[in-house]
């Protein structure tokens, strides 16, 4: 048997991977073998990652009103997840009410001014992960 530090490692795992296992519940044959998906947990899987890294203009907005603004992500299509958080301390009063990929490349965020007063926009860092998944 090869020494596993003397075994190539591979580059990506897909589920027709098989792996070694040595099964403490048989130790008269412990050698058994399992695929990946054994390993992951069942249901969606997730298939890639695009990540955002730069500045997000927030519009300016009135008292109680909402805005949108985008960032263009590259690879992000309709039904991608989105995780998006401003890279600072959110400005007074306005809050983040969601935000979604809206078009292939384009991750959309709707900001809200909580404030009595208005808020005049700018550009803020922020950073978003789009996670694309299957069943």
């Amino acid at each position: 048997m090869a020494k596993l530090t003397d075994l190539p490692e591979i580059d990506s795992v897909v589920d027709a991977d098989y792996f070694y296992i040595f099964d403490m519940s048989s130790p008269a044959s412990p050698d058994r073998k399992t695929p990946f998906s054994k390993l992951r947990p069942p249901g969606i899987r997730i298939t890639g990652y695009m990540r955002y890294e730069g500045n997000i203009t927030i519009p300016a907005l009135a008292a109680g009103a909402e805005g949108t603004a985008t960032i263009a992500v590259a690879g992000a299509a309709l039904g991608d997840h989105v995780v998006f958080n401003l890279r600072a301390v959110n400005p007074a009063g306005v809050a983040i009410s969601g935000c979604a990929v809206t078009a292939d490349g384009v991750v959309s965020v709707v900001f809200r001014n909580h404030a009595a007063g208005a808020y005049a926009g700018a550009a803020v860092a922020c950073m978003a992960l789009v996670i694309r998944s299957a069943a």
